[in-house]
């Protein structure tokens, strides 16, 4: 009967027919027919596709970009694993990369067509699943580093869940299949039962499934101790401005900066936040309010942490990133039939009713889960590897698990010793056997690398000719008799900023250059020689970039990389060695805003034409020299190793045998 508030009894409802039950509010979501999700999904394949064909993804730069790094950090079965397939497709990126592509290809269009729907998502499955472990690193999840802010658990396991969701099912259910996740009392299914996410495999117990597994994820991740220090937050969002336009890089390091000392406590709000987003639709009638919340979260995640279209303005993204993906899930959970409060169940009644330890079971080890990442006490101070290993869609040239060393520093008042990096610590290889079989590292460039300096770095390639080694040992020695900084002295360990920022330097630098693999590319695009190509390592320097940046004042800037560097293996195999930056006569003194991880260096024993310029590289040999040519060094330079080098990616020149040695360990075909 109606009370005295005007609300009608459930039980009066049984006891007196003469009241109609309510009757359902229905709704036609934006996302309302499973057709239109397996269109949207076979679009975004195909987009994939199409990012999948650009010319980066068919060079050696891919693997070493988005496969080989996602073994940084990870469990040693998973890091043998990852590191092992890299290089097994390394020799043939580009057949591989094509198969990808073509698979990609082949799955959107089967979307897009009725009858091929089943054979395209059952051919997803297992690739998604292949590409998720090798290409994403199982989402960097073991990593401890990983965030839902820059992407994790990644997007192509999302494609495979909202696959299940999309896959077509007999429209004949059982009458008691609803009830487990959200109906009436008589079966109709009602709430996220009845949205279009529930239509595909395991009806609606999918849908919250992944809802809530990804946000419950997300939740632990965030107050994992390596992602709430107080940098945490903003290293991930500032960490997306390299290689991007001018305007979003700006918007997003403005962005970034404001969370810079509340890294801590926006990590926790993040945690709770995603922990109500996630639980909601488990215990509440109507979830919608949750995946509004979800979806908004997950767009600022998108145009913040995860690149706005996760690294496809750089030009060489892979794919929208997870966003996406989070919000059209959020789309297709839309109700078609809104729960009512007398005749529904939260979903997750029936299972409580029927499971209870299970349920108390999983609430008691989520919250044991919470505890535990929380009680753990977070670093002092974030690393460059920390940070860089969560970003799942920019992961490029990633720190490796070797640590720079600090040198002894005791330049100061009579000896007194101070800590800091020894800038006059320069690479100076001694040799170790026999002549040109194996380098040593007397001291490895402890000045620079990016953590990645190898205090005995060795040559593990096959033995090269005598007369190469004596001739790279001869006219390429660079010692520190031939080595000249811009800055010496004792310098300050590098801040995090420093470390992430070079991180990011190194990555874009890098990808730029991929594109100059074979020297024909590097020619074509204005680069020419300016040292001795009879010689196996040759300078190359484009003439129009150099005087652009001369005349802007401009370098360090990964779009306007001044030169190249190419080494020959025994092989005959030329391999790009370096980018290279020539630092303008326009700039009176040598920038370092990387402060000791990028620094400036003059080569000393070294000739140059007679009507030569001090200001532009022009080697034509070494000393004795010529007599048209007179001992000069050269400009100041610095260097982005892409061959692994004693002291890594930004280290100091090295000898010209390691530069050819590395080249020949870059290089599995040679």
């Amino acid at each position: 009967m109606e009370d005295a508030v005007g609300v009608v009894d459930a039980d009066d409802l049984d006891e007196h027919p003469e009241f109609e039950r309510p009757t359902p509010h229905r709704r036609r979501p934006l996302v309302g027919a499973q057709r239109t999700l397996q269109v949207i999904l076979g679009l975004l394949w195909i987009l994939d596709a199409a990012l999948q064909f650009q010319p980066f993804m068919f060079s050696k730069s891919f693997v070493n970009t988005f496969i080989l790094p996602n073994a940084t950090g990870q469990p040693a079965v998973i890091h043998w694993a990852i590191t092992n397939v890299g290089h097994f497709l390394l020799p043939h990126i580009a057949v591989w990369n094509t198969l990808f592509a073509l698979t990609q290809l082949v799955i959107g269009v089967g979307l897009l067509f009725r009858r091929t729907v089943r054979p395209a998502l059952a051919l997803s499955f297992p690739y998604a699943i292949g590409v998720w472990a090798f290409g994403e690193g199982f989402g960097m999840i073991l990593t401890g580093s990983a965030t839902a802010l820059t992407g994790t658990p990644g997007s192509v396991l999302m494609y495979a869940l909202l696959g299940l969701m999309a896959w077509p099912r007999a429209t004949a259910r059982r009458a008691d299949a609803p009830t487990a996740a959200g109906a009436t009392d008589s079966g109709e299914r009602v709430g996220v039962a009845s949205s279009v996410a529930a239509r595909g495999i395991g009806g609606a117990l999918t849908p919250l499934a992944v809802w809530s597994g990804f946000w419950v994820l997300a939740a632990v991740l965030f107050v994992f101790p390596d992602n709430r220090t107080q940098t945490s937050i903003s290293s991930a969002i500032t960490g997306m401005a390299p290689g991007n336009p001018g305007w979003y890089a700006h918007f997003v390091t403005s962005v970034g900066n404001q969370f810079d000392l509340v890294g801590t406590q926006t990590a926790w709000f993040l945690a709770i936040v995603s922990l109500i987003i996630g639980l909601g639709p488990l215990v509440a009638r109507r979830p919608g309010p949750f995946l509004a919340a979800g979806a908004v979260l997950s767009g600022i995640f998108w145009i913040t942490g995860q690149g706005l279209l996760g690294g496809i303005l750089t030009g060489n993204g892979t794919d929208p990133n997870t966003a996406p993906l989070v919000i059209l899930l959020a789309l297709a959970m839309v109700p078609t039939v809104q729960a009512d409060a007398t005749s529904s169940l939260a979903p997750l009644a029936p299972v409580v009713r029927r499971n209870p330890l299970l349920v108390a079971g999983g609430a008691a080890g989520l919250v044991l889960t919470l505890i535990l990442s929380g009680a753990y006490p977070a670093p002092a101070a974030e690393t460059a590897g920390m940070a860089m290993s969560g970003m799942t869609g920019m992961t490029g040239v990633t720190p490796a698990s070797d640590t720079a060393t600090t040198a002894s520093c005791t330049a100061g008042n009579s000896g007194t010793a101070r800590s800091g990096l020894d800038l006059t610590n320069t690479p100076y290889m001694i040799m170790g056997g026999t002549a040109g079989m194996n380098m040593n590292g007397a001291d490895a460039s402890a000045a620079a690398g990016l953590n990645t300096t190898k205090a005995n770095w060795s040559y593990t390639g096959p033995a090269f000719p005598t007369a190469l080694a004596q001739e790279l040992l001869a006219d390429g020695k660079n010692g520190p008799d031939q080595i000249h900084m811009a800055a010496t002295g004792c310098a300050k360990e590098p801040t995090f900023s420093q470390e992430i920022n070079a991180s990011q330097y190194v990555q874009s630098t890098s990808q730029a250059v991929a594109r100059y693999e074979d020297p024909a590319a590097a020619l074509a695009a204005g680069y020419v020689p300016v040292s001795p190509v009879t010689y196996p390592v040759v300078y190359y320097v484009n003439p129009t970039i150099e005087a652009a940046n001369a005349a802007a004042k401009r370098t360090l800037n990964p779009k306007y990389v001044d030169g190249l560097v190419y080494a020959q293996t025994p092989s005959g195999q030329e391999v790009l060695a370096a980018a290279m930056y020539v630092l303008p006569a326009t700039v009176s003194k040598a920038p370092m805003p990387y402060g000791a991880l990028v620094q400036w260096h003059q080569r000393t024993a070294v000739c140059g034409p007679l009507d030569g310029s001090a200001t532009s590289l022009d080697i034509t040999g070494t000393p004795p020299c010529s007599a048209n040519s007179v001992q000069r060094p050269t400009p100041y330079l610095t260097m982005v190793w892409q061959v692994p080098v004693a002291g890594g990616p930004t280290a100091i020149q090295p000898p010209d045998i390691q530069i050819v040695e590395a080249a020949v360990m870059a290089s599995p075909a040679t």
